[in-house]
């Protein structure tokens, strides 16, 4: 079984086992794992298995002409990291707006995952629903989460995007049934898990097995068949080195707030860094995508 085998299976059958396996644990031991415990996990699995996906992003650009020679390489590299530095910038001057452009942009971002499945309107729907769900169902701890990010504004926030459960529950219900009816059986049952997910267990334990075993193991499923079989083991030493790169920004953030809590200075670092990282990531997809589109109508 080749590597991208190996994602596919992540992303199809490692995801639901995990997850079914979360929800009966938490069921069976509803008080058992603490806060501070699901960070130190959510942050070890987003290192290993979460960040490797966006290391891809200087393959992308090269294999569509984003950067080619030295000067255009580090041009690349210097607006990457400035897009990063200035998302930062922005959290620690404005917490609570950033927290709310990071969940929009999140949402968009996420709902990629199903756009070869679902029309773009359906995707928009179940990119917004992937996050309003877990706040929705557990608004007090999510609550207790985005105060760690934003302060004051961050827990109003959650409280503000808060929809009753039952028009949550009901909305994806529509989506599987509609992918039900349309006989993408797969699609509805992953729409199910999630659903089943987002209601019983902790939102850092869903977010973590959502981004880690659903969302990165199909970014880099697509890369890796995009790329030749050639310069498979290239991506892998690329992601090694860039995800190195990324844990050393995640020093810089630890630094920067290294006066707070223990549990905000894990959820800073994580999210916050996500989103210094999820920004330039965005550009580099959008603008791949868009000149791969662009090289296919001009016959390149």
């Amino acid at each position: 079984m080749n590597g991208v085998a190996v994602l596919k299976t992540v992303s199809r059958w490692v995801f639901p086992l995990a997850s079914g396996t979360a929800v009966a644990f938490v069921w069976a031991f509803p008080h058992l794992v603490s806060h501070t415990v699901q960070m130190v996990i959510l942050a070890v699995v987003v290192l290993l298995l979460g960040l490797p996906h966006g290391a891809l992003d200087p393959w992308l650009a090269r294999s569509t002409k984003l950067q080619g020679r030295l000067g255009s390489r580090f041009v690349f590299h210097a607006v990457y990291l400035l897009l990063s530095l200035l998302v930062v910038l922005a959290w620690v001057l404005f917490p609570t707006a950033c927290l709310l452009v990071f969940l929009a942009i999140s949402a968009w971002h996420f709902s990629a995952d199903w756009r070869q499945r679902l029309t773009w309107v359906w995707r928009a729907s179940l990119g917004a629903l992937l996050l309003l769900m877990p706040i929705g169902f557990h608004t007090e701890e999510v609550a207790v989460l985005f105060a760690h990010l934003s302060g004051e504004g961050g827990a109003a926030l959650a409280h503000a995007l808060a929809l009753p459960i039952w028009i949550l529950a009901f909305l994806m219900a529509l989506l599987a049934s509609v992918a039900a009816v349309n006989r993408q059986w797969p699609l509805a049952m992953e729409l199910l898990v999630l659903l089943l997910l987002a209601y019983t267990v902790p939102p850092l334990v869903y977010f973590a097995l959502y981004f880690c075993l659903l969302h990165s193991p199909r970014h880099m499923v697509e890369v890796f068949e995009q790329a030749p079989h050639r310069e498979h083991a290239a991506l892998v030493r690329t992601m090694g080195f860039y995800t190195a790169a990324a844990v050393m920004g995640l020093l810089g953030l630890a630094w920067l707030w290294s006066s707070v809590s223990a549990d905000t200075l894990v959820m800073r670092v994580v999210f916050v860094g996500l989103a210094a990282l999820t920004v330039p990531h965005m550009a580099v997809i959008g603008m791949a995508s868009w000149r791969r589109r662009h090289s296919q109508k001009n016959g390149w």
